[in-house]
């Protein structure tokens, strides 16, 4: 049989159903932890309210560096044919223009000898249109016949000219083919100037129109895209700036600003993407697809704040101690303070910004100074932080 007691019960003698100063609640909550009122006077622990502070707001984002699309391109061919030289290797920086490769094709010498034969036949139909524009003139020539011998140039003309655009899409030059320099292989150059990251072909690979023969990117205008959720949009503006910490890189610190919000969601994640330009970069090696964290500053605003001493850290997370209920004893008074996990922003004039995890009441009381002493009575030597 269960016996269920009242909190206005007596406790034992000894203030607590053990004689450790800590006691387990119900399984899953946090544990308490008993201080007599001897221990608080003795290490100076204070207790007090959660403030409404006017602080530099912030906002905690999750995001990866990326480039914008005209920063990064697939180097294609515009005819198909066989890769006969390779010029780069992966990691290789490029300008735009250079050739990063050779591709021979037949049809590279059948379109360089059309370019020919339009050629004298457009010489021919200019002769025939200045002679008969000539004859017309002195009256002696028949106008249908002008006019045939007009329109005969204009189609070769047209068609000179489609052709010499043709080689010149290629990067042959039309000048060398009417001196008789015909090429059998044409250069593949990169459209921008950036890094090679990912080749994919090699001497001897067929390709078509249709082939990504490799990739290039100028990371040098990398931006950092922030995944912002739907609560916090409102109060996400342009020209913000914004503290990025790189996941994996621990101690690198970069200052960024806001200069585009999307308008849509991400399908997966119901968030909005923010993107976020770098002002500080150096010679800071950022690659695309890096995982960054970023702290938006929303400009001050009143907000739940602590005194720093309120918040102790342990195994990577944040806490705060509540008051549950005190009691009298012996010799005093005796204080039972349950940990709550908080998220914690900026930190400014000796306060904390939190957001408590678990909701708690409105006029919640709270240890305020030297917190780290009541983690240590438990046992759980987190480190003293904010």
């Amino acid at each position: 049989m269960i016996l269920l007691m009242s909190c206005g019960q007596n406790k034992p003698e000894n203030g607590g159903a053990s004689e450790e100063n800590t006691e387990q609640t119900h399984e899953g909550e946090s544990e308490k932890i008993a201080v007599s009122e001897v221990q608080m006077d003795a290490v100076g622990i204070q207790l007090g309210k959660i403030e409404q502070r006017e602080l530099n707001s912030v906002i905690r984002v999750n995001g990866e560096m990326d480039l914008d699309p005209q920063k990064k391109a697939e180097v294609t061919s515009l005819v198909g044919g066989i890769i006969k030289q390779v010029l780069v290797i992966e990691g290789k920086r490029v300008s735009a223009g250079q050739a990063v490769a050779y591709l021979e094709n037949t049809e590279i010498v059948e379109l360089q000898k059309n370019y020919l034969t339009s050629r004298k036949e457009a010489l021919i139909a200019e002769q025939e249109y200045n002679r008969q524009k000539e004859l017309s003139s002195q009256g002696a020539g028949v106008q249908k016949t002008f006019q045939q011998a007009t329109a005969a140039y204009e189609i070769a003309k047209a068609q000179l000219i489609g052709l010499e655009k043709q080689l010149r899409q290629l990067s042959i030059s039309p000048e060398q083919v009417s001196a008789g320099n015909m090429v059998t292989q044409i250069p593949i150059k990169s459209p921008i100037s950036g890094t090679v990251r990912k080749i994919n072909i090699s001497t001897g690979s067929y390709v078509d129109t249709q082939t990504s023969l490799m990739s290039v990117s100028d990371n040098s205008a990398i931006h950092c895209d922030m995944k912002v959720f739907e609560k916090d949009i409102n109060a996400v503006k342009i020209g913000q700036e914004v503290d990025i910490l790189l996941t994996n890189q621990p101690g690198v610190n970069l200052k960024g600003e806001i200069y585009e919000i999307n308008k849509s969601f991400e399908s997966e994640s119901k968030a909005i993407l923010v993107h976020v330009r770098i002002k500080n970069q150096g010679s800071i090696e950022l690659i695309p697809g890096m995982y960054a964290t970023g702290l938006i500053n929303t400009g001050k605003q009143k907000t739940p704040a602590v005194p720093n001493d309120a918040v102790i850290s342990s195994e990577g997370k944040k806490y705060i101690f509540v008051l549950e209920d005190k009691e009298n004893g012996q010799e005093g008074k005796n204080y039972h303070f349950k940990r709550e996990e908080v998220i914690t922003g900026i930190s400014e004039l000796g306060f904390t910004q939190i957001t408590p995890v678990n909701q708690l009441k409105d006029d919640v009381t709270i240890v305020t100074a030297n917190a780290f002493y009541i983690a240590s009575m438990a046992s759980d030597h987190g480190e003293h932080g904010h």
